[in-house]
């Protein structure tokens, strides 16, 4: 194991409010057509349907550079059963023993140190929930995936055109709740020519007047804004899918990563965490009592 985070240095609180990002717009594709020959890639809807009660097992590794600072190994476990879902790491720490991500298919909660602190990654969660509750969080490695179930959630999609990341042309789509609630900016991105999704980004911006006071006696929580003229800050993450192997059926990824960027002059944070997902069963039904605290 190396070295342990800093639990007083990474424990923070905070607010989002959400600003667009703007997105080049291509009318090659409809999100229809985007949308089956993504689900085709995934496998048959024979293998789909065959699904009840997803668990993967994995290692985790969570490095800090910003709110704290430091790298700990431990374990995970991705768990999902319809729109339920549930991801639970394990580190051999005393100052980090576990981060607790939970849906039970109404409501989000995330884990907490005491009352009141939560890692900068379990309160990104907490603020913006529609990532749990709309099915994105862990792309295809969930039961819950938006995409598996497009006719019930019946979001808003827009095609978006092309965009070239880390050398690849990926195919974008622009993901809106229907019922609205939560100003998240979210874009999904596809391979062009295997139609895996390997990518998903959130963007958000929160304005001065909109920072609010929370405790700022405790080490590692954003202080009130000093003036209407602090100011503002971005949080921008996203979620990349690779090592694609075949599991009883499916094309899944075996490695997942998470990134958080905070960029405040108050209280900015850098949070990485990826999964080497090695354990893969779809029959194991969640026990309820993962459910609670």
């Amino acid at each position: 194991m190396r070295t342990c985070l800093s639990l007083s240095l990474l424990v923070c609180v905070v607010v989002f409010s959400i600003q667009a990002k703007p997105a080049n717009v291509d009318a090659k594709l409809t999100p229809a057509e985007l949308v089956a020959k993504h689900l085709e890639s995934i496998g048959s809807a024979e293998a789909r349907g065959r699904v009840h009660g997803t668990r993967i097992k994995g290692n985790a590794t969570i490095t800090v550079k910003l709110c704290g600072e430091g790298q700990v190994d431990g374990q995970v476990v991705m768990a999902s059963q319809g729109p339920v879902n549930l991801i639970n790491m394990r580190f051999e720490t005393s100052d980090y023993p576990f981060e607790l991500l939970r849906f039970d298919g109404k409501n989000f909660d995330a884990s907490q140190f005491k009352p009141g602190s939560r890692t900068c990654l379990a309160q990104f969660f907490v603020a913006n929930d529609a990532i749990f509750k709309e099915g994105l969080a862990g792309g295809t490695l969930s039961e819950s995936w938006s995409l598996l179930n497009v006719q019930e959630r019946n979001p808003k999609l827009e095609y978006a055109g092309s965009k070239k990341i880390g050398g690849k042309e990926l195919h974008a789509l622009k993901y809106g709740p229907r019922k609205g609630g939560s100003d998240l900016k979210v874009v999904l991105y596809f391979e062009a020519e295997t139609f895996r999704h390997v990518r998903t980004e959130y963007t958000r911006v929160i304005y001065a007047s909109e920072q609010r006071r929370i405790g700022t006696e405790r080490p590692g929580v954003l202080p009130e804004a000093r003036s209407q003229a602090a100011s503002s800050a971005r949080f921008e993450a996203y979620e990349e899918f690779s090592d694609f192997k075949e599991e009883a059926g499916l094309n899944l990824p075996h490695t997942y990563k998470f990134h958080l960027s905070i960029q405040s002059e108050v209280r900015p944070a850098l949070v990485d965490w990826i999964f080497n997902l090695t354990d893969f069963a779809f029959d194991a039904p969640l026990d309820p009592s993962e459910l609670k605290n």
